[in-house]
């Protein structure tokens, strides 16, 4: 569409701003975001559009189409569930780095994750990409680097559900102790010995919950970082093999 013809069609309502103003990537991508979102919501449910319209509509504003797919798969992701831990159990990052890589690069990429976890692991090809998959005692990991488009993909997803029950299993003695303070604060309350025995219950869920909870947090920040850290330092590699 010519440039006359599209500022024919701006609102009055942007007179006072000038045409000519400049954007960073950033605020454009957010100017959009908002004038999607106040569209919807004068249109009601919104225009409705499929994925290839969306990689055409980006395309003309300069986003590669690998990007609209990894921002659709970001969407798509179901979001991770806390449980009663208080903390997730799953930890994922993944990062895009321009060009493709060869199989020695990621051999190379491979054996730095190796390093990182501690782990040897088995590696398999994963339709045009390869995977490696390692379990520990503490849970599984698994990293995948694969081509998509004139990018390379390294995500890393580190499960730690294992570590999590022995967490649990352990905080069963702190909520033993616990059940005997409940102990000593029934025989001073009450002389029910169903309301005694609910008190010593409630003590050691308690003390079993909460301790758990608090240890599992610091495990899990640290897992949640080093999970980043690894991508980070993957990626960072991988674009050292192109400069």
């Amino acid at each position: 569409m010519p440039v006359s013809t599209t500022l024919a069609h701006i609102p009055l309502v942007m007179a006072d701003i000038p045409t000519s103003a400049r954007y960073s990537e950033q605020e454009m991508a957010l100017i959009l975001k908002r004038a999607a979102e106040l569209q919807e919501g004068a249109d009601g449910r919104g225009v409705q559009r499929t994925l290839s319209e969306i990689a055409e509509i980006a395309a003309e504003v300069g986003i590669d189409a690998t990007f609209v797919a990894e921002a659709v798969a970001e969407l798509e992701r179901p979001p991770t569930r806390a449980g009663w831990l208080g903390a997730p159990t799953r930890f994922y990052d993944e990062r895009s780095v321009a060009g493709t890589l060869s199989p020695a690069e990621i051999s190379e990429l491979l054996d730095r994750a190796r390093a990182e976890l501690g782990l040897h692991g088995e590696v398999q090809q994963v339709f045009d990409g390869v995977e490696w998959r390692a379990r520990s005692a503490l849970g599984m990991s698994i990293l995948t680097v694969a081509p998509r488009g004139r990018h390379t993909r390294i995500a890393l997803t580190t499960e730690r559900l294992d570590q999590a029950v022995m967490i649990a299993s352990g905080s069963v003695g702190i909520g033993l102790l616990a059940a005997l303070g409940g102990v000593a604060i029934a025989i001073n309350i009450t002389d029910s010995a169903l309301l005694a025995s609910a008190i010593v219950a409630a003590s050691a869920i308690a003390g079993t919950v909460i301790s758990a909870r608090a240890l599992w947090h610091g495990v899990a920040d640290r897992w949640r970082n080093k999970t980043r850290s690894i991508v980070g330092a993957l990626a960072e590699r991988a674009a050292q093999f192109r400069s």
